[in-house]
């Protein structure tokens, strides 16, 4: 393959990830806006608006991460199902929970169906791991995914243990620490993405 051939394939490559990134930070905003109409009023209504951004980001996320170690094409590729996939699997909740709701004792209870929700929030965080120790990326460094990993991890365990820490601390919530740990993970993988370069 000829030199300017090569360049070419590195300059469409960087141009991908590029786009993919400004996708994903734009997803980011949608994520807090969303996230603040559910917490405004807490219903039903207002709890897809605040998952379907997030599940949209983890789509574009997966995608950007296949682009940059698998292949850009891959990644061209399944961008668009994964997206669907993901607002798909809110959108399926969504109808569940309003369509059959039990009532009893004037309490309505959850009962939409989160299996492919769940797949589509949880899928991701275990591949992308996976996609991270068995390819090299066309970057310098990669740390930032693994600090975003973490935090993920961390922010599902402060959601988990919402009630004891707010227990424990008495002024704040996990579920606010949540927020606090998800929006450091974005913070230092925009951080790593501004200091590193081609491989």
């Amino acid at each position: 393959m000829t030199t300017i051939k090569l360049q070419y394939i590195t300059l469409i490559s960087v141009c991908v990830i590029g786009v993919l990134g400004m996708f994903l930070l734009e997803l980011i905003a949608l994520v807090a806006f969303g996230s603040g109409y559910f917490h405004l009023n807490p219903i039903n209504e207002t709890l897809l608006w605040d998952r379907l951004p997030m599940t949209i980001a983890f789509m574009a996320l997966l995608s950007i991460i296949i682009g940059e170690f698998v292949s850009i094409k891959i990644a061209q590729n399944l961008l668009l199902p994964l997206i669907i996939v993901g607002a798909f699997s809110v959108l399926y909740w969504f109808y569940t929970e309003t369509t059959f709701p039990v009532t009893e004792s004037h309490v309505t209870e959850s009962q939409g169906d989160l299996r492919l929700y769940i797949l589509v929030q949880f899928l991701p965080m275990l591949l992308i791991p996976l996609i991270l120790l068995t390819f090299n990326s066309s970057y310098s460094k990669v740390s930032g995914y693994w600090w975003l990993l973490l935090a993920y991890i961390v922010a599902k365990l402060l959601e988990h243990f919402d009630h004891t820490i707010f227990n424990l601390l008495h002024f704040i919530s996990g579920h606010s620490l949540k927020y606090i740990a998800a929006a450091l993970g974005v913070l230092i993988l925009l951080s790593v993405y501004k200091s590193r370069e081609l491989s």
